[in-house]
């Protein structure tokens, strides 16, 4: 098509297009709808238990589960912030080193939890233990998280995809760590990581061998 020609069609059909809101801004408003989730899931936990409020941030007396608590939390907000400038092409890859600190620190108060104890056997036999129920509840709070968030960046063209879908995926581990720490009787932070991780493995495969194939064929 001839450069005149074209400059017509687009004056003739392209539409309007919608600035993204800045990075910071959308970040914000993911976080809020995050911790929305996250504190609906709390109270209906609480009331299905019985428990009261106060029983579950007792745990707070704790100044390992504290300092565990907001590491957690810091990594999540974090990793999302550097996930939504990652996303845009004008940003630095620099963004990718922002969650660091606070990932070191919640590495360093990790605790097993519950990656030991899949199944186990009672008066009924071999039946499921923690760590399968973990693991449910764990798919429970990441998928919509997670979805929330790929919804946000539908628009972003990523200019270091591998990068953005890496640190999203760390600030959605994190954050769902984060509330399960609320409600959950053991620490579900180890499991979280290794199913983020090994999600995020997948996408980033599956992308690449499909993105290649298509891009071959075109």
């Amino acid at each position: 098509m001839k450069t005149d020609r074209l400059i017509d069609t687009l004056v003739a059909e392209a539409q309007p297009v919608r600035r993204l809101r800045p990075p910071l801004v959308r970040a914000g408003l993911w976080l809020g709808g995050a911790a929305a989730l996250i504190a609906g899931i709390t109270l209906f936990h609480a009331h299905v238990e019985g428990e009261s409020l106060r029983h579950l941030f007792g745990q707070f007396a704790d100044p390992g589960f504290t300092l565990q608590w907001f590491a957690s939390l810091a990594t999540g907000i974090t990793a999302i912030i550097a996930a939504f400038e990652l996303s845009l092409p004008d940003r630095s890859r620099a963004w990718r080193l922002l969650p660091l600190p606070a990932v070191a620190a919640w590495l360093l108060l990790i605790g097993y939890g519950c990656l030991t104890d899949w199944v186990e056997r009672g008066p009924d036999g071999w039946v499921a233990g923690h760590s399968l129920k973990c693991l449910g509840t764990i798919i429970g709070t990441s998928v919509p998280l997670g979805a929330f968030l790929a919804w946000m960046l539908r628009f972003a063209g990523a200019a270091w995809p591998v990068e953005t879908i890496t640190v999203g995926a760390l600030g959605t581990a994190a954050l769902s760590a984060t509330g399960l720490s609320l409600y959950h009787d053991l620490d579900a932070s180890l499991m979280i990581l290794i199913w983020h991780g090994g999600t995020t493995a997948l996408i980033v495969w599956a992308s690449r061998t499909i993105g290649q194939r298509v891009f071959r064929r075109a």
